[in-house]
């Protein structure tokens, strides 16, 4: 039996290349169209997203509980991100949407390897990812659009609503400024306004620690711009507010107004009576105190006995007399103005001025207009300031995009070489089956030579 020759094989592939490219082309068809049946089943959007906030890096959440990436997917989120996007009510389940997203943790290649390396030494290692990659895999009930649309709608939900839990965010109460005043006597009027204003300072004075260097871009302000806002709105309006009152003796009904001061001052001298007392018998303990090293203090129902340093308990006794002493002071400071108050109203028998009634309302009305437009303005600052300073926790850092599990070009390059394959084995099959059954004949005539 002769070998075939490279000349030979060469002549059968050529030969044969009608064949091969039929043999390819129908490769190329299955290929595409079941790739083409196969795609809708591997579509899937996907972003990518960081988290940057103190004790991540140990896997804590800002208030140090353990931190949960899986809050990402929990149906108050879910169902938040399809009313937005205005799915709700197209008959999507939120659980059908929570069960086709998958996060998967993204490890960096040379905390991977420090990884490996720290376990083949035998030493344990743990890596708290602050990457994460949001794959979901698109409902056929909406277009690829909307999928996009309701993955990055979910994301952002995810971040209001860890802001929510999380950053300690507080706002003023709008209802601050647009309070029904005219429940209220006159007088009380004035102090409701005073604590409101003292309220809203305090909150400022809080955020001024936090960051004094903050301005809005927004409204121009920072805190410390703000707190001096209220002070003169305090010290300017409210004050004169609180003179006209004061010094016309100002009031709804005069005699209800007496009762109520009357009732203070009753409830004013019975703390002061317990302040009192409380210091009375803080000095007669401490009269009969020997410094001796430890003492034996009973708690409240005399079951349990603790010891503490004498000079220490000694010290907390000369505290509370102190203290008690200065607060039982403050009230008969407010008891005597009171009283006061009280001898005042008694004594005015004349008809308020209505000018003045006027003039009390008129303000009144002007400052909780000022109020109003501070509260706004505030809440607009403060809202600027928490998405400065909580808008980096949780970042998208790659934009929702479409993607499939399927290579298309890698599918049809394979098909060609596939089908190329094929081909060329089916021609040289042919050819050697032809040749092996005519190669006899041409033997027998050779030996007979």
């Amino acid at each position: 039996m002769e070998e075939l020759t490279l000349r030979e094989i060469l002549e059968a592939v050529w030969k044969g290349k009608w064949l091969i490219a039929l043999i390819t082309i129908i490769a190329l068809v299955v290929t595409g169209v079941g790739t083409f049946l196969m795609l809708p089943e591997s579509k899937s959007v996907v972003a990518i997203v960081e988290l940057n906030f103190p004790g991540i890096e140990l896997g804590l959440n800002p208030d140090g509980t353990q931190f949960d990436i899986s809050q990402l997917r929990s149906p108050y989120v879910i169902e938040q991100a399809l009313e937005e996007v205005d799915l709700a009510n197209t008959g999507i389940k939120p659980d059908a949407v929570r069960r086709s997203i998958d996060i998967t943790p993204i490890i960096p290649n040379d905390v991977a390897q420090r990884a490996e390396t720290m376990i083949k030494q035998g030493n344990e290692y743990i890596y708290y990812p602050s990457e994460y990659k949001i794959t979901y895999k698109v409902n056929k009930a909406f277009s690829y659009n909307q999928g996009i649309s309701l993955v990055e709608t979910i994301i952002r939900e995810y971040q209001e609503y860890f802001y929510t839990l999380y950053s300690d965010v507080k706002t003023i109460d709008n209802t601050i400024g647009t309070l029904d005043y005219s429940s209220y006597d006159y007088p009380d009027i004035v102090q409701v306004m005073t604590v409101q204003i003292q309220g809203v300072q305090e909150f400022l004075n809080e955020k001024t620690g936090e960051d004094s260097n903050f301005r809005s871009s927004e409204t121009s302000y920072n805190f410390a711009d703000l707190n001096r806002s209220f002070d003169i709105l305090k010290t300017v309006d409210t004050s004169k507010l609180e003179s006209l009152v004061n010094a016309n003796t100002l009031t709804k009904d005069r005699l209800s107004l007496i009762k109520d001061y009357e009732y203070r001052v009753k409830r004013m001298e019975l703390e002061q009576a317990k302040k009192n007392s409380e210091a009375e018998e803080a000095r007669r303990l401490m009269d009969q105190f020997k410094k001796e090293d430890y003492v034996l203090i009973p708690d409240s129902s005399g079951s349990e006995l603790r010891t503490e340093n004498a000079q220490s308990y000694y010290n907390t006794l000369a505290e509370t007399a102190i203290t008690a002493s200065i607060e039982a002071a403050d009230l008969q400071h407010e008891i005597e103005y009171y009283k006061k108050e009280i001898e005042r109203l008694v004594s005015v028998t004349e008809t308020i001025n209505v000018q003045i009634i006027e003039e009390a309302d008129q303000l009144i009305e002007a400052i909780k207009n000022k109020l109003i437009g501070l509260t706004k303005v505030t809440n607009d600052t403060i809202d600027e300031y928490y998405s400065y300073k909580y808008g980096k926790s949780i970042r998208q850092i790659a934009p929702a995009e479409m993607v499939s599990s399927i290579n298309i070009i890698m599918n049809m390059g394979i098909a060609l070489a596939v089908g190329l394959m094929v081909g060329i084995m089916i021609v040289l099959i042919r050819y050697y089956w032809r040749y092996s059954q005519t190669e006899p004949a041409g033997a027998g005539s050779k030996n007979e030579k």
